[in-house]
């Protein structure tokens, strides 16, 4: 039963809340190591596909396209675990998470939040340095476009990756051979 004022859960909420918390998907994160290795090989994929991105643009060369799709291949499945060793923390709404996941939902938001932050504020700095060096703006465009889209990247994507880090080891009684 929900709580006063919050809204009930769907069928779509019921059947998210089942796929984010498969109990067959627990092996796979159910360790620190494990985890870790999932959010290196996510955060590889991403960087792949990112670069196969940025170099179909500059480049023009439309075989950078591959790279792109080939890092997509790997990078959807492990979303998909990402997600399910977080249950789901940000895919639900918040009408399916309990006081819990919603305050830890908030604290890895504000994590990422203040890394972002950081991050920007670094990428000000050295593209105000250029600046400071007589490079005109002009001849800075491809990267300001590249550095944009990868902040928007990382302002999507740390907070999965902080989430799943932070998750404690499935009791081993609860994983599924």
């Amino acid at each position: 039963m929900t709580a006063p004022g919050r809204l009930q859960p769907t069928a779509s909420d019921r059947r998210l809340h089942r796929i984010m918390n498969d109990p067959r998907t627990k092996p796979y994160h159910a360790t620190a190591g494990r985890r870790r290795a999932l959010v290196l090989a996510h955060t590889a994929a991403t960087a792949a596909g990112f670069t196969g991105l940025v170099v179909l643009y500059a480049a023009h060369n439309a075989w950078w396209a591959a790279l792109i799709a080939a890092a997509l291949l790997v990078w959807v499945p492990l979303t998909g675990l990402l997600n399910s060793m977080t249950d789901g923390l940000f895919e639900l709404r918040p009408r399916m998470l309990d006081e819990r996941q919603l305050a830890e939902r908030a604290a890895v938001h504000g994590l990422a939040f203040r890394v972002v932050r950081l991050v920007v504020l670094a990428a000000v700095l050295a593209f105000a340095g250029l600046a400071a060096t007589g490079i005109a703006l002009a001849d800075l465009a491809g990267a300001l476009a590249g550095t944009g889209v990868g902040l928007l990247l990382l302002q999507g994507l740390l907070p999965l990756w902080l989430a799943a880090v932070r998750v404690e080891d499935v009791p081993a009684d609860e994983v599924a051979a």
